[in-house]
């Protein structure tokens, strides 16, 4: 019985070791698009699009400034189309392809801050990223804040 323990404690201390190996810090490209990307998503949580057009701009110039390919080709467009929205739906249709992308390079690149948190709601079958566990839609905003969950963590 303690040899089984024991190889049980090693399997752990390894599984633990290989996990750590494998994350990876936020890469700063994408650490450079976060702050505008974060205050998209308060907005659209706010039910409100003051401030997203801008936000969504500045976030296409960094993108935009980024040669190395790191960013999906479709960003920009992305990035576009929301700072063109003129009402919530479109901006939120568009704040979910942001999303989306910015997810896929999270995992992608095996970030692990433990700073970043995955949200999905059920009901806008969309999930998006924060900085803290509260859930704050910003696919429904004051009509359901609160619907979603973490569930993932970067």
């Amino acid at each position: 019985m303690k040899r089984s323990n024991a190889l049980f404690a090693i399997f752990w201390i390894i599984a633990g070791w290989t996990s750590a190996i494998m994350a990876e810090p936020l890469p700063p490209a994408l650490g450079s698009v976060m702050p505008p990307y974060l205050a998209l998503g308060k907005a659209l949580s706010d039910d409100s699009l003051k401030g997203v057009p801008s936000q969504a701009s500045a976030m296409k110039s960094l993108v935009e400034r980024e040669k190395s390919g790191f960013f999906p080709k479709e960003l920009p467009a992305d990035l576009d189309r929301l700072a063109k929205a003129t009402d919530l739906d479109t901006a939120r249709l568009a704040y979910k392809d942001i999303s989306d992308r910015l997810i896929a390079l999270f995992r992608d690149h095996h970030v692990q801050t433990g700073h970043y948190f995955v949200c999905t709601c059920p009901m806008a079958q969309a999930s998006w990223i924060q900085i803290d566990k509260e859930i704050k839609n910003p696919f429904y905003g004051s009509v359901m804040l609160l619907c979603g969950d973490v569930t993932e963590t970067f």
